[in-house]
Parts: C-alpha cells; structure tokens; sequence
C-alpha cells in the first residue's frame, strides 16, 4: 500500500468518445481541516438548524390550532351529553340551535338569537365596507396623484391600529348620541345599524389595503388595452380591471369578515346586549319591520361571551353552553374563510 495521496477512479471522456479510467487525488485530511471547509461546514449545519426551526415553529401553529379546537370541543359538546365534571344536564341540539328562548336561570337555552344577531351584524357591516373599501382601493392605485396616495397609506395604517374599544368609545359617545336625537326622536339607537357602521369602519382599512394592493399587482396592460379599445377610466375599471382583481379581493374581504365576526368590544357597546330581541320583533306593530330591526337593542355571540362567561360556574350547563358558542363561532369562522378561499382559486383559475 503507498503512502502517497489517497486516490479515487474516475471515468473521464476521452476526445469526446468512450471514456478512460484515471487517477483523482482525493481530498487530503489537510484541506478538510482548511478554514474554507471549515466555513462550509458550519454553513450546512447552520440550514440544518434552520430548517428544524421553521418546521418546529410550523409544528407549533398547528398545534395550537388543534389545541384550541380540542379544547373548545371538549368544553363545548360536553353540554350534549354527560360528561365528568358537569353538574348539569345534558341539552338536545334542537332546544339551543332552533330555540329563540334565552333564559338560563330557567334552564332555557336557546342560542338562535346570538347566531343571527353575529350574521346580521357581521353582513350589514360587509355590505357597507366592501364596495367602500374596494372602490377606494382602486382611487389609491389608479387615480390618486402620489402624495394622496401615500397620505392615504399612512391613514389607513393608522387606522388598522386603532384599539377597537377606541372604535367602541367613540360609537357609545358620539354615534348613538347623534342617531337618536337626528333620526329617533331621542329613542334609544342601540342594534344592528350603528354596531354595523363602527364594525365597517374597523374592517374598512383592511380591505382597502388589501385592494391597493391587488390593483396594483396588476399588468398596466390590462389598463392600457382597455383603454385603448375605446373603453372609458370607469368602464376599464369596472368591466377590466374589478375581474382580474376578484380572487385577491375576495381575499380582503374574507380577512376583513374575520375580523368582524369576531370583534366584541367594540360591539358590545353600541348593540344594546339584549338576547330576547328575537321575541321583541315578533311582539312589534311597526310598519316597517326591517328599520325596526335596525334599532333594536340585539346580541351576538361574542357579545355574550365576553360578558357571561366570567360570571358562570365551571362545568354548569351555562358554562359549558357558552363555550359551544365558542367553538361554533371558531367554526364558522373557519368554514367562511375556507369557502370564500376555494371561491377565489376557482375565480382565479
């Protein structure tokens, strides 16, 4: 055996035709201790590391993901059927999902009027910020002159940064006061329309930032051509410009419906927080149903929430009750945003 370099075979073509066998040196001990190697080393290592860190950080949100699920369901459908550590009993799905009757005190409990009062207020509040806020979104990246348009930026990041109990201040102080003595008669304003208004402007900064951007990840060609074929600034808008942008626009919008349906502070002040207001409605005269609804003090889910949860023994039929609208809140939430996702894949594609 030689004590010269250690040496490895390899095939190496010869003139382009067939190939011959010839001797390598392969990598001495001394090279592998040189400080480049060393450096590439520490460099492998260090993605090695890396890469466990990204999957655990992934490992970890889906855990909690499932956390949360587990534990809502194991606190929520124990109000279903019996379970260790209940000290009530066991409900039927159609006497909380189909009742209108909320009354714990007499063992009633029908969550039917937090389920359309969260739907009520959380759709009237979309129906208002979404066009706003796309239409204002394509004035930002379209037909804003630059100043206006980073002033509006920088407005609407403030916004988003604004507390929502701000926002809920604001509407208990300022909004319900100004409703009741110009349209009311100095009737009380509290419901559907001014928790829809103040959810609006929460969610309006959202899906105008959203909308900026997804007009102006658009091709100028599309602006360009429109145009070009005779099309007015509105028309190339509306016809061009609203189409290519509907899958990220969807998108705003469903982040913004997140944050709706799950706001309670802001809510909870301006909403009136009465439970029975599907049963108000039914004993109402008026002529006109739908603006009295507009004005009745009403509930949602995560108004009651916040304001009962605390107040409820552990394992009670309430308790457990309040956290099936926890976990069917998280639910809905969940089925919203990966419906309207799939919708703007498929409009996408």
């Amino acid at each position: 055996m030689p004590d010269a370099l250690e040496t490895s075979l390899t095939a190496v073509p010869a003139n382009g035709v067939g190939g011959s066998v010839q001797a390598r040196p392969a990598v001495p001990p001394a090279a592998a201790e040189s400080p480049a190697f060393q450096h590439s080393r520490l460099h492998r290592m260090a993605d090695r590391w890396a890469h466990l860190a990204f999957l655990a950080c992934s490992l970890l949100v889906v855990g909690l993901i499932g956390g949360i699920l587990f534990f809502l369901s194991s606190r929520g459908l124990a109000a279903f059927w019996p379970a260790a550590g209940n000290t009530g009993r066991a409900l039927g799905l159609s006497e909380v999902f189909l009742s209108a009757d909320w009354a714990p005190s007499s063992d009633r409990f029908g969550i039917l009027p937090f389920i359309a009062g969260s739907l009520g207020v959380t759709g009237l509040a979309l129906l208002i910020a979404a066009p706003t806020g796309t239409l204002t979104g394509v004035f930002i990246a379209k037909m804003a002159p630059p100043w206006m348009r980073n002033l509006m930026r920088q407005v609407m990041d403030l916004l988003v940064g604004i507390p929502s109990v701000v926002y809920g201040i604001f509407g208990l102080t300022v909004v319900l006061p100004l409703v009741s003595r110009t349209w009311l008669a100095d009737a009380p304003a509290s419901g559907f329309a001014v928790s829809a208004v103040i959810l609006a402007v929460m969610i309006v900064p959202t899906i105008v930032s959203l909308s900026t951007d997804a007009f102006e990840s658009l091709p100028q060609s599309l602006d360009e051509g429109a145009q070009a074929l005779g099309s007015s600034r509105w028309q190339a808008i509306w016809h061009v410009l609203i189409p290519a942008a509907r899958p990220r626009l969807l998108t705003a919008a469903v982040l913004g419906l997140g944050r709706a349906i799950g706001e309670a502070m802001a809510v909870q002040m301006v909403i009136g927080n009465n439970p029975q207001w599907i049963a108000l409605m039914r004993e109402s005269t008026d002529r006109a149903p739908f603006l009295r609804a507009l004005f009745t003090p009403a509930a949602t889910l995560t108004t009651e929430l916040v304001q009962e949860l605390p107040n409820t023994a552990a394992g009670s039929t309430w308790n457990n009750i309040l956290f099936a609208m926890g976990l069917l809140l998280y639910l809905l939430t969940m089925v919203l945003i990966l419906a309207t996702r799939r919708l703007g894949r498929g409009k996408e594609a």
